[in-house]
């Protein structure tokens, strides 16, 4: 439960969410064959677009924080850089 809270705090669910509900108007449009309003559009892309983008930027961060704490705690670390993960 305290993943949830920590999510909810990042606004990872509410990204989420919105994200999704812009692209299911989308697809419904799309299914039944209705005109997708430009508006409509540009936000859904607009929204899948941040939402990944900020995805990529929660790993990040992620990452960060873990190397700053091994460094901290003076733990070894080892960085491969072909996978993009540390040890």
């Amino acid at each position: 439960m305290t993943k949830f809270w920590e999510l909810l705090e990042e606004s990872v669910i509410i990204q989420g969410l919105v994200t999704l509900g812009l692209v299911g108007a989308v697809i419904f449009l799309v299914v039944t064959e209705k005109a997708i309003p430009e508006a409509l559009f540009g936000l859904s892309s607009l929204s899948l677009g941040y939402y990944f983008g900020s995805k990529g930027q929660l790993t990040g961060r992620q990452a960060a924080q873990s190397v700053m704490r091994q460094l901290v705690t003076g733990e070894e670390f080892q960085i491969d850089v072909q996978s993009n993960r540390h040890t």
